[in-house]
């Protein structure tokens, strides 16, 4: 049995070297026709086995290691049929802790053929993943499938999450958001009108996150106070915001969430920062309401508003601390 490994995996280094399973099975068939017959049955019998015994033992094996993954359902394959896109990036080499990967590959699921997409998941690794890229408009129970799989044990640089169209998908979003808890860069797109999103719903991402980008729809109320608080007051690495949202009322909330969540990080020590915040205003022909909030007693900075010729801020701020006399300073865009 040791020879017929040894044999097997020699021929699987050779395939591999020369790529001939990439070969027209008739020349693949010149070329087996000169191996001894009772070699090639010895391959032929081993690989059955070995095929038995990986789909056996699935989850003991090695799987293929992931380091890009994506999903679009707006998409109309060649025949003019909806399909699901699946699309992925494998690491094929590692070397001091620097990934080499292989061209993007994909692959098409019809909707009624959700159960491959199982499959699929079920034979890779994704704990080595560095971006994942969701934009789904229908087909909900994609987003659920994939965050049952999920697992972000390591820190992931991007979540790019868009969804669309879709008014009962909160039961196959939801969980994906819970599994969130190590991300550099979070963009939510989230046009989810007249949804009940719990409010003490939470994303637990801590100690990782950098830029933070919310984008939601009209009637869509998605972020909570302590949502919020909980993000900014666990990632002290977190000072870029970019916000759009229906109401200067949820404006009005978010920031003031951000700003007591960054200030109150200071009650553990001088942990002083500047923060940027980018909000989507235009839809909204004033913004006296949000403005005379900003300028009021009651927001903590102190306005300076020092504009630079190329910037026109619509808001700029700092705070001096009282104990080591540096500065926390704000920027709203």
């Amino acid at each position: 049995m040791k020879n017929h490994f040894s044999l097997l995996r020699k021929c699987c280094s050779i395939m591999e070297d020369f790529d001939l399973l990439s070969f027209p099975p008739e020349i693949l068939a010149n070329i087996f026709s000169n191996i001894p017959w009772n070699q090639l049955i010895n391959v032929k019998l081993t690989a059955r086995k070995f095929n038995n015994v990986t789909e056996k033992y699935l989850k003991h094996m090695q799987k293929p290691k992931l380091r890009a993954i994506y999903f679009n359902d707006n998409f109309i394959y060649n025949d003019g049929i909806e399909k699901i896109k699946v699309g992925y990036v494998i690491i094929i080499n590692s070397v001091n802790g620097i990934h080499y990967t292989s061209d993007g590959k994909e692959f098409f699921l019809l909707p009624s053929e959700l159960d491959k997409l199982h499959n699929f998941l079920k034979k890779v690794d994704l704990t080595f993943l560095n971006l994942v890229h969701i934009k789904i408009n229908i087909h909900t129970k994609v987003i659920r499938i994939f965050s049952g799989y999920f697992r972000n044990t390591n820190t992931i640089d991007f979540i790019f999450f868009v969804v669309r169209n879709s008014d009962k998908s909160l039961d196959n979003i939801l969980p994906f958001f819970q599994k969130i808890q190590s991300v550099r860069f979070l963009d939510l797109c989230l046009p989810l009108p007249y949804q009940n999103v719990p409010r003490d719903f939470i994303i637990p991402v801590r100690n990782s996150l950098r830029m933070l980008f919310i984008h939601e729809g009209k009637d869509t109320a998605f972020v909570n106070p302590k949502m919020i608080k909980y993000i900014v007051e666990n990632n002290p690495d977190l000072t870029i915001y970019n916000l759009n949202f229906d109401s200067l009322k949820t404006y009005r909330m978010v920031i003031e969430a951000i700003v007591n969540g960054v200030l109150s990080k200071n009650n553990s020590g001088c942990l002083h920062t500047t923060i940027t915040i980018s909000l989507y205003l235009f839809q909204f022909e004033g913004t006296s309401e949000l403005l005379n909030y900003l300028y009021s007693e009651e927001f903590p900075y102190n306005v300076t508003n020092n504009y630079n010729g190329i910037e026109n801020p619509l808001y700029t701020g700092k705070l001096r601390c009282p104990v080591c006399g540096e500065f926390d300073s704000i920027k709203i865009n």
